[in-house]
This record gives C-alpha cells, sequence and structure tokens, in this order.
C-alpha cells in the first residue's frame, strides 16, 4: 500500500506543444505541461539546489535553465523552451517531472532557499549590449535580443560583438544576471 507521503507529487498532467508567438515560423517549439495539483510547495526545494534560478518566492514560480534549455515551473504549469524537435517534447517533459519528483522525495534532506531573484528587466539589459541593431544575432534589433534572452530563446553568444574584449565587461555582468 502507497501512503500519502510516499506519492509523487506530479503524476498527472496534459502537454501542449506550441511555437513561440515570438518566433513564429521558427524551428523551436516551447511545451507547456498543465499539471494537475498545485506543486508551489517544491518551489524553495529546488530554488536551493538549481544553479541561480529565478525565484519569485511563495510559490509564484521558479524559472531555471539547464543545458542552454529554459525551463519555468508555476503552481499548475511547467513550461519548456528552446524544444528543437517535436518528438522530443515529450521527453523532455518526463525529464523535468522525474527531477522535480525527486526533489521533492528528497526534501527532508534539502534546506529549502527562500530568497527570491527576478528575471531582469529588459532595459537594464540593453543598457549592457552593444546597441548596434547589428542583425548579427538573427532580429532586427538589440533590444528584440534582450527579449529573447530573457525568455531564454536566444543565447549571449548568438551576439558575436559580445565576444569582443571591448564588451568582456558587459558579458560578464549579463551573465551574473544568470543569461
Amino acid at each position: 500500500m502507497i501512503t500519502l507521503a510516499e506519492k509523487p507529487l506530479i503524476e498527472e498532467y496534459e502537454m501542449e506543444l506550441h511555437e513561440p508567438p515570438c518566433l513564429p515560423g521558427a524551428p523551436v517549439w516551447a511545451v507547456k505541461a498543465k499539471l494537475s495539483r498545485d506543486v508551489s510547495e517544491v518551489m524553495p526545494y529546488l530554488n536551493a539546489v538549481k544553479d541561480r534560478p529565478f525565484y519569485g518566492g511563495e510559490g509564484k514560480f521558479i524559472i531555471w535553465k539547464d543545458n542552454e534549455r529554459k525551463y519555468a515551473l508555476r503552481p499548475l504549469e511547467l513550461a519548456v523552451g528552446a524544444v528543437w524537435e517535436r518528438e522530443q517534447a515529450r521527453e523532455l517533459v518526463e525529464q523535468v517531472v522525474e527531477e522535480i519528483n525527486s526533489v521533492w522525495e528528497r526534501r527532508e534532506k534539502i534546506t529549502p532557499d527562500h530568497t527570491t531573484r527576478t528575471p531582469p528587466k529588459v532595459l537594464d539589459i540593453l543598457k549592457l549590449l552593444p546597441r548596434t541593431n547589428c542583425g548579427e544575432c538573427g532580429l532586427a534589433s538589440c533590444i528584440a535580443f534582450a527579449a529573447e534572452l530573457i525568455e531564454g530563446n536566444r543565447r549571449l553568444k548568438d551576439c558575436p560583438a559580445l565576444e569582443e574584449e571591448d564588451y568582456a565587461e558587459a558579458r560578464r555582468q549579463l551573465e551574473e544576471m544568470g543569461l
């Protein structure tokens, strides 16, 4: 007989796969899993074990990156960004659900971290970018690139200018922001 304490936190969910509205026609997908129960309780534990996540506190949200892929957990939703192949969507959701359930299972051995850290603002990022609107990142402007950085759809390495020595300090600051 399974007791309530032995049951996984996330047992059931419904998946939706869609194109990100900001990148229609792009070869990247986003996955959302609607969860059957509120998972707010696990967020401070994930905040403790993840490397520099954005955490909204009080079970509002937690956002983290693993292997250059962005994950967002809200009370009733799990989102996975930058899915390049439709077929890998289910596998990615299953992996992160398993990871969340594992953290939940080990919660007695983890000191929860309630420290909040929210994503940077677009204009704060823009101030550190070259602001040349050169388009080498594939976007029309540096402000669009800043917005895509926050969403996890672009990476710092996508801006060639940030690789130059003149922008080393700006790149360091952007990395400290968790980008």
